[in-house]
């Protein structure tokens, strides 16, 4: 009988601080927990290359911190007399040069493609096991090492640092609600924000995600996502945020459902401006080039109404 009760006892227990270590990941403050931006950070590495007439400069900054932030510079060649707006780009996973290559007369904008700091294929067998406590740090500073870049990108003598644009596409559209929030209690400005077939909690997108097998591992990994990552849940952040705003969706995405995509769109702040594309989730192939560029064509004639870029 005192077995018993000794065995019960210490069940009351574990799932008493199970249920504690669940409302704290899940309700504490963002900001408490997300890495901050760090200023002043010194260049480490810079490639350049020419490429259809623009100067494509990679930057690597280096962070004791937030590790090594990588990211590539579009800029016009010759440059302008004059400062230029900034164009802060998170694409899908991948280097930030890939994530802009597809932006094309850009005029005397800058264009920042952000690397991502974790690997294209960061899930599946031993690797993800044995590397997660590495990935989950470098997935929770993924806003702080942006707005580092922005801070950097902002001091430079080109920059015209009262016009900043955040561009998030698919994965970035779901990261840039955290970036913006770091950002913005950082003292910096984002004035226009597009946030294009993004969706929301994360737990809804790993459920439905076609490319996560077996089916019946999906559940369980939502659950643990969205409790692990809740700090950067872009619902989280978005009702904080101020600026202008851009939503573009996919009417038949089969990535991001309607439900996810309805979460994201009610919960962006006004101004805000909601464009609907026919067709599937956006992409690079060749099959999905077409709509690539009405997306790029509608986002370029957003910025330049609301004059958060220079026209061409």
């Amino acid at each position: 009988m005192r077995f018993r009760a000794v065995l019960l006892l210490i069940a009351m227990l574990l799932a008493s601080g199970t249920a504690g270590a669940d409302y704290w990941l899940r309700y504490r403050d963002p900001l408490l927990v997300l890495p901050r931006p760090e200023h002043g950070l010194s260049v480490v590495g810079t490639e350049k290359h020419l490429e259809n007439g623009r100067m494509i400069e990679h930057v690597v900054l280096h962070s004791v911190e937030l590790g090594n932030i990588g990211f590539a510079i579009n800029l016009p060649d010759p440059m302008p007399q004059r400062k230029m707006p900034i164009l802060v780009v998170l694409g899908g996973l991948g280097t930030g040069e890939n994530n802009i290559r597809y932006l094309t007369d850009c005029g005397n904008n800058a264009i920042i493609g952000y690397d991502w700091p974790v690997p294209v294929h960061f899930y599946g067998g031993g690797w993800s096991t044995t590397h997660l406590p590495a990935v989950y740090k470098r997935v929770v500073g993924i806003p702080a090492q942006v707005a580092s870049a922005i801070d950097w990108a902002s001091t430079q003598p080109w920059a015209d640092g009262q016009r900043i644009s955040l561009l998030g596409f698919s994965l970035g559209a779901v990261a840039s609600p955290a970036v913006q929030d770091i950002v913005e209690h950082d003292g910096q400005h984002i004035g226009w924000t597009i946030l294009a077939y993004g969706g929301a909690p994360f737990g809804d997108l790993i459920a439905t995600s076609p490319h996560l097998k077996p089916i019946w591992i999906r559940p369980i990994l939502a659950a643990s996502i969205d409790l692990l990552l809740g700090p950067l849940q872009p619902t989280r952040h978005l009702a904080h945020l101020s600026g202008h705003f851009l939503i573009l969706e996919g009417r038949d995405d089969s990535l991001v459902t309607q439900a996810a995509r309805e979460r994201l769109r009610d919960a962006v702040p006004e101004p805000k401006t909601v464009v609907s594309f026919d067709g599937d989730h956006m992409g690079i192939g060749p099959d999905k080039m077409a709509l690539l560029q009405q997306i790029i064509a509608v986002s370029r004639k957003w910025l330049l109404q609301e004059g958060a870029i220079d026209p061409v």
